[in-house]
């Protein structure tokens, strides 16, 4: 994936980062991350929480976009 993007980015074309792909991979790094002492594991966890949130407000997004553009779809069949 890394490669990719690097490629994408020296040829200049247009990098598509997925919302979702992006907070699993923050969430990968931050479960990755070992911490020695209490109030760093707290702050991990925390962390963790936030990522899972951001992650089910993502799709509940994703889901009212998807709603949306039918409605539209459909309106514009009906004229």
């Amino acid at each position: 994936m890394l490669r990719n993007l690097t490629k994408k980015l020296i040829l200049g074309e247009s990098i598509k980062v997925e919302p979702v792909a992006s907070i699993q991979a923050l969430f990968d790094i931050v479960s990755s991350v070992r911490v020695t002492n209490k109030r760093d594991r707290n702050r991990m966890s925390v962390a963790q929480e936030h990522l899972k949130s951001i992650k089910r407000h993502v799709r509940s997004l994703n889901e009212r976009v998807n709603a949306l553009e039918e409605q539209l779809s459909l309106l514009n069949e009906e004229k």
